[in-house]
């Protein structure tokens, strides 16, 4: 997905979301699977996807139980697309016509209740035509049973005779009339058989121009059950429908990451809402190590990779234009499975990186970036990289905690970091202090240096004074 391998799609919250998005039949989850970003050209699907959800949002609130009982038929649908398939090219048999007339059935009942939501509310782009005609072939009593057999007059008579001289052939005591009997029944077998497969010839062509019908409305069928995943997975997180920008800045306000709550409500800690602003350029963030830096730019780019796939984002309010790729380069890189060091892997990434943003308007974020070599060289790599994806004309962001990194013109958040008040409230622990962290994002001038988080939170667990002392004296 996008620039991130599977471990960063885990890590940003995106595995855990997307299997949350449920669809209930199997040509939704074929849908589901196809999923693909929204490029740039095109924004307008995107947005009718949008007003899509925004509609089956409403529909569910004011219409549940017709939805519900969409609902319920698309469940009961299996997936005959084989059947279809074999149409085309060959003959049908009796197990092939009785799952084409099970489909038929439950299609009918699917699209009655569609149709009933189409009353309320017009969803763009997704169309089911009926297909009575194909019906009336598996189904010409109208009896709307799933049983299926094949019938024609010839067959009827033939299975009449069969049946009498099968009733003779029980009752005759004689040898020689039992043989007669008994090659009558075999001739009447083969016609039986051969007037089958005539019939099932007969309405494998006659089902033939329906076909296309078939597979249009198994596609659309795909379209509605993954829309009402969409909606019910943004009505499950209260998430929001973003504003499509065209280009110009990333807004989030009080942004939020499902997957980062949940582990939260496990440990019995809130989540603290975030909100940035990346405009074109580079924008820094800046703080200490545990001061929730990484899952803020992941939190946004967990976001942004929504918007594009069509779903509804986690924040009160959101902007975000649509870019030609998402990347992001963490601790989580696979190559570091591959025997390159962290840092090798930062750069070799990087490097491919660059080569996209010579022609694409990218959302780049690099986390921690040079965090693998010494802090002297991880300045200095730091501050050219951020002079470089100053002037990409894509959206970018970095953390890091090297001080000295931000120039003039570059936007700069800081993590409002420890409340040593709050921490020494109660015995000094690591969760004590994490509780005391407040991880919101303020915006500093260039010139603003990090608290000095990592040395209060040497002193509140307890290092030596002796180290204290010497560690004072390196920061003065």
């Amino acid at each position: 997905m996008f620039g991130l391998d599977v471990s960063q799609q885990e890590a940003i919250g995106l595995t855990y979301i997307l299997n949350q998005l449920t669809p209930i039949s199997p040509f939704g989850e074929e849908k589901k699977k196809q999923m693909v970003p929204f490029a740039p050209h095109e924004q307008e699907a995107l947005l009718q996807c949008y007003d899509n959800i925004e509609k089956m949002l409403s529909l569910m609130k004011e219409n549940k139980k017709d939805v519900d009982e969409c609902c319920f038929h698309l469940m009961s649908l299996k997936n005959i697309r084989s059947v279809v398939k074999k149409c085309e090219v060959q003959m049908l048999h009796q197990v092939d016509l009785f799952e084409m007339k099970a489909f038929l059935l439950e299609f009918e009942k699917v699209e009655l209740a569609y149709r009933k939501l189409q009353e309320k509310t017009t969803l763009e782009s997704i169309h089911l035509e009926p297909l009575d005609g194909a019906l009336e072939l598996l189904d010409p009593e109208k009896k709307r049973i799933v049983s299926f057999v094949i019938e024609s007059q010839k067959l009827t008579g033939i299975r009449r005779e069969k049946r009498r001289v099968e009733g003779h052939l029980q009752q005759e005591a004689s040898t020689s009339a039992q043989s007669v009997l008994t090659t009558k029944r075999f001739q009447l077998v083969k016609q039986e058989g051969e007037e089958e497969e005539r019939v099932q010839q007969q309405l494998t062509e006659q089902l033939r121009p329906y076909l296309n019908l078939f597979l249009s409305n198994m596609d659309n069928l795909g379209k509605l059950d993954l829309l009402i995943a969409k909606a019910n997975l943004a009505f499950s997180h209260q998430a929001i429908r973003p504003e499509v920008s065209q280009g110009g800045e990333v807004m989030l306000e009080n942004m939020w990451n499902p997957f980062v709550a949940e582990a939260l409500n496990r440990n019995h800690q809130a989540l603290t809402k975030v909100s940035l602003t990346l405009p074109k350029g580079v924008t820094i963030i800046t703080g200490a190590n545990m001061g929730g830096k990484s899952v803020s730019v992941k939190t946004a780019t967990l976001n942004v990779i929504l918007c594009q796939l069509g779903l509804f984002v986690f924040a009160d309010v959101a902007k975000i234009p649509l870019f030609d790729g998402v990347h992001l380069i963490s601790e989580d890189l696979q190559d570091i499975g591959r025997g390159l060091s962290s840092f090798g892997a930062e750069i070799n990434r990087f490097n491919q990186i660059v080569d996209e943003l010579k022609e694409s308007f990218l959302f780049i974020v690099l986390d921690e970036f040079a965090k693998g070599t010494n802090p002297v060289e991880g300045t200095s790599i730091v501050r050219g990289v951020a002079s470089y994806l100053w002037t990409s004309g894509s959206i970018c962001v970095m953390t890091t905690h090297y001080d000295r990194v931000v120039s003039p013109g570059y936007k700069h958040y800081q993590v409002v970091g420890l409340n040593v008040p709050k921490a020494k409230m109660e015995k000094p622990s690591l969760a004590s202090i994490a509780d005391a962290m407040d991880y919101r994002l303020i915006e500093v001038d260039h010139n603003q240096s990090p608290p000095q988080d990592a040395l209060n939170i040497c002193e509140l667990l307890g290092v030596e004074q002796e180290v204290l002392d010497r560690i004072r004296r390196e920061y003065e």
